[in-house]
């Protein structure tokens, strides 16, 4: 008898759950939806009557033809690629250096005390006052637009892991020596859960920040494919039909990896503990 009313019941909850996330895949769409047909529609009126000429302001049907015609040349995914390829390796590998040395600034005073003078200092100087330094030592190289998004991603992730490490309640410290957590295993059961949020919010800053000085150094210097290298030869040649449908990709691409990778990671790790309040 109890096996029926347990088939019984599973259909109603199976068919609740599923109703539940699509009306919740639909809320979601009809968010990011709307605000773009809202802007579309926005930017091809005052391209049609806004009296502005269309040289220097295109419809969004010019826009996505050249967006088009830049897919079927192939320039569009090589440039994707080149920006990407960039990001990436600084963004890794700047986080790997910036978390470890922002851990021990929160946990250790000496180390505190070490770095924190040249920390603030260095925040203080924007990496895109190095531009000059890094082209002289650099040339108009790769080299020159690494160094910098690398000095950016490790400056900013070091800061937010020392802020959050150092924001942990002494109580969890203690709770956590209390059951025999000690060294290492202290920092990977408590210390690291403890400041995730923080950390993972240097992260996202370290990428924002990363991502603007990159399209900017990639106008620069000459590389031989990005999307900033594009927006700069399109300029250049007056292709502001290129000009728009670069700046729409940038913005696209920016907004895809903040939202599948660095939103993923925050969902399964901070939000899936129950560290940060997710929003109704």
């Amino acid at each position: 008898m109890a096996s029926i009313q347990t088939g019984r019941l599973a259909k109603p909850v199976v068919r609740d759950f599923s109703e539940s996330l699509w009306r919740r895949l639909w809320t979601d769409f009809v968010y990011v939806a709307v605000p773009i047909v809202v802007v579309l529609v926005a930017w091809e009126l005052f391209a049609r009557f806004g009296g502005v000429p269309a040289a220097l302001f295109p419809s969004v049907g010019a826009v996505f033809r050249a967006l088009v015609a830049m897919a079927a040349e192939g320039t569009l995914w090589a440039d994707i690629a080149g920006t990407f390829v960039r990001l990436l390796k600084c963004v890794i590998v700047g986080a790997v250096v910036g978390t470890p040395l922002g851990a021990l600034m929160g946990y250790f005073r000496s180390w505190e005390r070490a770095l924190v003078v040249p920390l603030n200092f260095l925040l203080a100087v924007p990496g895109t006052a190095l531009f000059p330094l890094t082209m002289l030592w650099f040339g108009l190289s790769e080299m020159a637009i690494l160094s910098i998004l690398f000095y950016e991603v490790v400056l900013t992730v070091m800061a937010n892991t020392w802020t959050g490490v150092k924001s942990i309640d002494l109580s969890l410290i203690r709770a956590g020596r209390a059951f025999g957590a000690t060294g290492t295993s202290l920092f990977w059961r408590v210390l690291l859960p403890a400041a995730l949020p923080s950390i993972i919010s240097g992260y996202r800053l370290a990428f924002s920040r990363a991502w603007r000085i990159l399209i900017i150094a990639e106008m620069l210097v000459s590389v031989g494919a990005g999307l900033g290298y594009r927006l700069y030869w399109a300029r250049e040649l007056f292709q502001t039909d290129v000009v728009y449908a670069g700046l729409l990709v940038v913005g696209i691409v920016g907004l895809l990896f903040e939202r599948v990778v660095l939103r993923t990671a925050e969902a399964m790790t901070v939000n899936r503990w129950g560290t940060v309040r997710v929003l109704d």
